[in-house]
């Protein structure tokens, strides 16, 4: 089966071990962008690694070897012939040209017969080479080559191993032990020597490949590219042959050697290794400190826990070790999953983009955390100021950010400006001076226009990152760090600071700017998360105040820049102004919003339906109905003048308690006060609700208008109904359990719900509207249309 189809099937496999979060139900989560970041994962210089960035949700980060093993060969070959031979036309010739016209090309070379090659061919910098070189031991063994690869490649996506003709294949190892003795130059042992050790491992002969190697390994160790391509082989054949130990230590030794199949060495190195047994174990094969750290790193490349322990071992062993850098990154990405995201979520205000169930174990989980980022910022600091470590300014700037994540800023001050005195690579440079940034932002009393004149530089200094960085797509997914960190920036940080200081205007444009630059050439807002932040977050006073911001004919720089990069304009502002007051049913200003707005959109249902059950779709009555929210509002106006005259306060009472009950969640033209409408909602207030929330799913301004409307008549028939309308708003407000309420404890959960259901059935009115109201024609039609008040009488 081909690795990288076995890897698609099994992705996702750290999900089981997740170590802080479970990720609430949704749609599929970016597996690139599911934590909130500030530390960009291609800091590290040591190339090879971005498979092992780190990332939750899969088993890989990029299920992409590094490098090209055919790019590798290609190179060597260019730089065998020489300058005048192109790596581009040592690709074709060793990998696309057909057997047949490389033959034809090694007999006329050798045996003066005609040349019968198309004109690529013929007109290739390496075929020049030959003809002018003569070289047949570099063509002879091309051709070798050509004839072995069918036999220990497979088909990328076949789940079914290829059936090999092993006869062949055997002959194909004699033939290439005699051109291995024969072979005058290194260069080509080297090479005969790993083709005869691929054939031997696909024909599942494991224990000729281990002698082999070991026979053949002083030509093997010549060619720094085939002699980890070998070694790997030979920890295949030992973990064939049941000695995983010393299986998983090659496989180490070829993953640290090389870039080239290093994602097929570290897969080894896995399936070889026993995870229930002590490390000790494998660590004892080494044979210096070198080798344990480049161990102990594999070890640590692919774990979602701490290894700070691993870290500090691997310091201690070897602190110029390649790899260091990268687990370093590894770590404090997993502690802005585990720890940093999670703190952020705690605090008020802004858009959270990730969402985290959290219960006691995660809040331990949490608590530990933070321990863990304050330990690893400590010994980053320190191992900075070894200069054998590489690229130490990026530890040191790992450190200053870690102390940022637990809020320890004076510490963190004092780590910028040690990493300051360093020699940075421009990578890491831009890395501290957002840290700076967000440590500035932070520790500022106030967000004031002098203090937004100086952050506007560093917004600008974020774009042009963005600009300059180009997107990297893995699978369906386009990866562009820079442009979610500066989402994460305005909607996480700066919205969270306009939030504590109780300015929502400025709260919801940070949002905004944040939808803007998430923004592409190609599509639209995705979801205008400042919009849906105005549309249920905001009541009228608030939008009212952001209005007045965005019709400032002088803006400052700074706001300027908030209005010119936003999804949040000035028209979505007037469109849901009207719905605001709507909403707060203050119908006069509802209606010069409304006529304000170039918002037109008609409702095909009649707000003022009067049904006894709940219908959200359209009647069949209402095919020709039309209406919308400037004619509800001035409706409603209407009825709130008629309410004050006797003769027909009642009806219009119950008239408007209609068009109240009708805008609620669970109302007939929700759409008037909403925007968007979940199925899965209702029958709890939400917590944090607002006001208009609150009326939303509590219907409690409707009840209040039917009781006023029953208290206004004097037909009995008609206090009936009014009461029985007034037992459908009660019964919305009793509220039902939810799960995060109880968190992962279903026991009470069960019971709670168990104890709801008689509560919810229970009506408060309906001892009255059977007592009082039983003898009533409309008591006898809310009997038989409503199953709970059938439930009620029986049971009395």
């Amino acid at each position: 089966m081909n690795w990288k189809v076995f890897i698609t099937a099994c992705i996702s496999s750290a999900i089981v071990a997740f170590p802080a979060n479970i990720i609430g139900c949704g749609p599929e989560a970016n597996p690139y962008d599911y934590y909130t970041s500030f530390f960009h994962q291609n800091l590290p210089e040591a190339n090879g690694y971005k498979p092992f960035y780190y990332t939750g949700y899969s088993f890989l980060y990029d299920a992409n070897e590094p490098v090209s093993t055919t790019d590798m060969f290609a190179n060597e070959w260019a730089a065998y012939c020489g300058a005048s031979v192109k790596t581009n036309d040592a690709k074709m010739l060793v990998t696309k040209y057909a057997l047949k016209d490389l033959n034809n090309l090694y007999n006329h070379l050798e045996k003066k017969q005609p040349l019968k090659i198309p004109d690529s061919v013929k007109q290739n910098s390496m075929t020049a080479y030959f003809t002018k070189s003569n070289d047949l031991e570099a063509l002879g063994y091309i051709l070798y080559a050509k004839r072995v690869e069918p036999y220990v490649v497979g088909g990328d996506g076949d789940w079914e191993e290829l059936k090999r003709d092993s006869l062949k294949m055997a002959k194909l190892i004699k033939n290439g032990e005699q051109l291995y003795a024969a072979a005058k130059k290194d260069f080509f042992k080297a090479k005969y020597a790993y083709q005869i050790l691929r054939l031997a491992h696909y024909s599942s002969r494991y224990k000729d490949v281990i002698d082999w190697y070991d026979n053949y390994e002083s030509n093997i160790k010549t060619s720094n590219l085939l002699q980890p391509l070998c070694l790997s082989l030979k920890a295949g054949a030992l973990f064939r042959t049941g000695k995983q130990q010393q299986a998983a230590y090659l496989f180490s030794k070829a993953f640290s050697a090389s870039d080239v199949k290093r994602i097929s060495n570290y897969l080894g190195f896995n399936w070889a290794v026993d995870w229930k047994a002590n490390r000790q174990q494998y660590l004892n094969l080494c044979q210096d400190n070198n080798e344990k750290a480049a161990m102990l790193a594999l070890f640590a490349m692919g774990s979602p826990n701490n290894e700070l322990n691993n870290l500090q071992e691997i310091y201690k062993l070897n602190p110029a070790n390649p790899q260091l850098e990268v687990l370093v990154v590894r770590e404090i990405n997993k502690l802005e999953e585990k720890y940093f995201t999670p703190a952020l979520q705690k605090i008020s205000g802004g858009n959270t983009f990730y969402y985290i169930w959290t219960d006691s174990y995660t809040d331990s989980i949490f608590t530990d955390a933070e321990k863990e980022v304050q330990q690893l910022a400590v010994f980053l600091h320190d191992a900075a100021k070894n200069k054998l470590v590489k690229n130490a300014g990026l530890l040191e700037t790992a450190a200053c950010y870690a102390s940022y994540m637990i809020k320890d800023y004076t510490t963190a001050n004092q780590y910028a400006a040690a990493a300051e005195k360093m020699n940075l690579t421009p990578k890491v440079k831009d890395q501290l001076y957002l840290t700076k940034l967000l440590i500035t932002i932070s520790q500022a009393d106030k967000m004031d226009a002098a203090f937004e004149e100086a952050l506007l530089p560093s917004l600008q200094w974020l774009e042009e990152k963005i600009k300059s960085e180009k997107p990297v797509t893995m699978e369906y997914w386009q990866i562009q760090q820079w442009r979610n960190i500066y989402r994460n920036l305005m909607s996480v940080v700066v919205a969270k600071r306009y939030h504590q200081q109780g300015n929502l205007a400025k709260e919801v444009l940070s949002i905004g700017a944040a939808d803007f630059i998430m923004k592409t050439n190609e599509e639209n807002y995705y979801i205008k998360e400042g919009v849906e932040f105005l549309r249920n977050k905001m009541m009228s006073a608030d939008v009212e105040k952001l209005y007045a911001l965005l019709d400032n004919r002088n803006p400052s720089k700074f706001e300027h820049y908030l209005f010119t990069h936003n999804s949040v304009t000035k028209k979505e502002v007037i469109d849901f102004a009207g719905t605001s007051y709507l909403r707060e049913y203050n119908y006069a200003k509802a209606i010069d919003w409304f006529k304000r707005s170039a918002e037109k959109i008609q409702i095909n249902k009649n707000p003022f339906a009067d049904l006894l059950y709940d219908r959200e779709g359209q009647l069949p009555s209402e095919k020709k109905f039309s209406s919308s929210k400037l004619a509800f509002a001035q409706e409603m106006l209407q009825l709130e003048k008629a309410t004050m005259q006797p003769t027909t306060a009642a009806k219009s009472y119950y008239k408007m308690a209609l068009g109240m009950y009708n805008t609620t969640y669970y109302g007939h033209t929700w759409e008037l006060v909403q925007y968007y409408r979940s199925g899965s909602d209702g029958y709890h207030i939400p917590k944090d609700a607002t006001d208009f929330q609150k009326e939303y799913y509590g219907a409690y301004k409707a009840q209040a208008y039917f009781e006023k409307a029953m208290q206004a008549s004097t037909d009995k028939n008609f206090k009936a109904r009014c009461l029985f309308m007034m037992a459908k708003c009660a019964q919305k407000q009793v509220h039902q359990p939810q799960y995060d309420e109880y968190q992962t404890n279903w026991d009470q959960y069960d019971v709670a719900y168990k104890n709801y259901w008689p509560l919810f059935k229970e009506n408060k009115y309906f001892a009255t509207f059977v007592n009082d109201y039983g003898a009533t024609p409309f008591y006898k039609e809310a009997y038989n249309s409503c199953s709970y008040l059938r439930d009620f009488v029986k049971k009395k």
